[in-house]
């Protein structure tokens, strides 16, 4: 009866870990498209789109959001939910200045 050094010091196995699996991120980033600064549109999840940076710039000129990190549409709909445009200001990764 012949023991691997593996199992017997304890070493793990190459078998892929479910648990890290799972904790595979998949935030995604937001950015507002919209030209409006009207109180109570920062929030407006219809004035966010999904995607990557490219072809997304913040720019320069209004005091805008430009991008937010949410799960999903909804997790993000959550973030905006009930603030006005000085709060979600504050809780977006970049903004436009």
């Amino acid at each position: 009866m012949a023991l691997t050094i593996s199992s017997f010091a304890g070493i793990p196995e190459d078998k892929p870990d479910s648990k890290s699996e799972q904790n595979f991120s998949t935030s995604k980033v937001f950015y507002y498209i919209s030209e409006s600064t009207s109180e109570g549109q920062f929030r407006n999840i219809t004035n966010w789109t999904e995607g990557n940076s490219s072809g997304h710039t913040c720019g320069l000129g209004d005091n805008k959001p430009c991008q937010i990190t949410a799960n999903d549409i909804n997790d993000l709909a959550s973030k905006l939910s009930g603030r006005s445009n000085a709060q979600v200001l504050l809780i977006t990764d970049t903004n436009r200045e």
